[in-house]
């Protein structure tokens, strides 16, 4: 379990991430740009074919004149359709200011019947409604708020109900039900998530206000209809959709699209909760643990794959009428696969300073070994060439240390050997300063920019660290503790000098340091 929990951690944290962001709302300009695509991607589906739009355009308002109009214009309207019957007339617009042609819209309206008026709320939530004269005239009125307009501008659901006033599209509805079978309205208490159908030029049914009242439609293009009335042209009731964006249409548009979305029952459902948890496991801790141990290059061509193939089933998907989130998921199986990648490579790097560590350490001492000594004494001697400075070497040698290991056998000597070289570190501060186990139990010291005053002292200093530490040593010839011998060089690197020849003169002075009798340091003048 532990180790599935460990192998699949990465994702555990990304989920996490992404969850935190959802809920922050980060996504959500993401997600509403590619709703906007899905739904291009997806492509027009048919209107269907009892709704009917008749709108104030352009070409209207050449005609007749400034909106907004006088009530004789609905009132030349109402007369064609009436002629019509039986059908419904849907007015998404406004009858709040009394006019001389109320009493003749009044009577228009009682003729045909089925009048369906719309009404709102200021934004201070005091009811905006029909003239009441208006409203009692009407078979019923619906509202035409569009409160869950998105930070886009774009609206993508509508209130069915609020404070018990149906949408206008509802309301629509229902009239129509006095003389036609309609589909059950089901779940019209929660919102309905609007299914965009097309342009509203694309729509089949669909014809200017002018047109209508001139009598250039047939009468039959109206019969068993509902027929949703409003403004269209630029300017007065702007509404964009993923399919009118530039230019937009009117609000109009959402009412016709909701009686659609109705008879076709093709509204929106969104992304269940179940499958959100599905979603967050597979592609967090489940995609976590499955690309662990993957090459790179497979967990980004696998991330591409998976990437694409979201995008593909998200689009399948909002052909079935599903709304999926896209900017989420596919951020989460990034994070996730990042994760995974960075986790992997910072093993690989803590592997390989293990690895480089074994390689340049001696693993007694735990000082640097012979190799590191040679390539850093190269290193140190170029340096100091370039900045003409000192560089000076100590070869320490510990004395009698044969006969400490027969004496006190080869553990107890690779126990002293460890606090030799705890020693010799201790005696040197400087982070250049590199003490080595140079073989057996010869050490070395390499000090950089360190005169041959300077190095006396180091030398000094690690003797006294090393008495410090009082090791017996009953075998020794010099003393009762372990002691060293110590043999120190030190010449400014140049063209002429190579460090072997500064390794030969600290090789002479611990030669000369032990034989001149032992616990002690020489120093050698020059190099020869």
């Amino acid at each position: 379990m532990s180790k599935f929990f460990w192998r699949s951690l990465p994702g555990w944290i990304a989920m996490l991430i992404v969850t935190l962001l959802f809920f922050l709302g980060v996504f959500q300009p993401l997600e509403w740009i590619i709703y906007n695509n899905l739904f291009r991607m997806r492509g027009t589906i048919n209107w269907d074919q009892r709704v009917v739009l008749i709108t104030i355009d352009d070409k209207s308002l050449n005609q007749f004149g400034q909106f907004p109009w006088s009530r004789q214009r609905y009132i030349e309207l109402l007369n064609v359709l009436d002629q019509s019957q039986p059908n419904v007339a849907v007015f998404d617009i406004m009858f709040s200011e009394p006019s001389p042609d109320d009493v003749m819209l009044v009577k228009a309206m009682e003729q045909h019947g089925r009048v369906v008026l719309a009404q709102a709320w200021d934004n201070k939530g005091k009811p905006w409604q029909p003239r009441p004269e208006l409203e009692q005239a009407a078979i019923t009125t619906g509202h035409i708020l569009m409160k869950y307009k998105d930070g886009d501008g774009m609206l993508r659901r509508v209130e069915s109900q609020i404070k018990g006033i149906p949408s206008l599209g509802i309301a629509a509805l229902e009239a129509y039900n006095t003389f036609a079978e309609t589909p059950p309205l089901k779940n019209i208490e929660n919102s309905l998530w609007i299914n965009w159908i097309s342009k509203v030029e694309d729509m089949p049914d669909h014809y200017s206000f002018v047109d209508v009242v001139q009598q250039k439609i047939p009468r039959e293009k109206f019969k068993d209809k509902i027929v949703v009335v409003g403004v269209t042209a630029p300017g007065i009731d702007v509404l964009t959709t993923p399919f009118d964006y530039e230019p937009p249409t009117g609000g109009v548009c959402v009412h016709a699209t909701i009686i659609s979305n109705f008879f076709q029952d093709n509204f929106l459902d969104l992304f269940p909760p179940g499958g959100w948890v599905m979603l967050l496991l597979l592609g967090g801790p489940g995609l976590g643990w499955t690309i662990t141990h993957w090459r790179t290059r497979e967990k980004l061509g696998f991330l591409g794959i998976i990437s694409i193939a979201w995008v593909v089933f998200s689009l399948l998907m909002l052909k079935l009428n599903y709304w999926l989130p896209v900017a989420a998921p596919i951020v989460l199986f990034a994070t996730t696969t990042g994760i995974v990648a960075l986790r992997e490579h910072r093993k690989i790097k803590l592997d390989n300073q293990a690895l480089q560590y074994l390689v340049n350490y001696d693993g007694l001492t735990q000082v640097a070994n012979r190799r590191r000594f040679d390539e850093y004494l190269q290193q140190e001697w170029r340096r100091m060439e370039r900045e003409k400075s000192y560089l000076s070497l100590i070869l320490c040698d510990v004395d009698f240390f044969k006969r400490y290991n027969d004496t006190y056998g080869h553990q107890a000597g690779d126990v002293c050997l460890k606090k030799v070289a705890q020693a010799m570190t201790q005696g040197v501060t400087r982070p250049t300063d590199l003490v080595a186990r140079y073989g057996g139990e010869e050490f070395a010291v390499i000090l950089a920019d360190t005169d041959v005053e300077e190095a006396q002292k180091i030398a000094e200093a690690i003797r006294s660290q090393l008495k410090a530490l009082a090791i017996a040593h009953g075998s020794s010839e010099v003393s009762q503790q372990v002691t060293l011998s110590l043999g120190l060089a030190s010449t400014i690197p140049s063209a002429d000098l190579t460090p072997a020849l500064l390794l030969k003169a600290a090789d002479e002075a611990l030669y000369e340091a032990k034989k001149t009798g032992r616990d002690r340091y020489c120093v050698s003048i020059k190099l020869d």
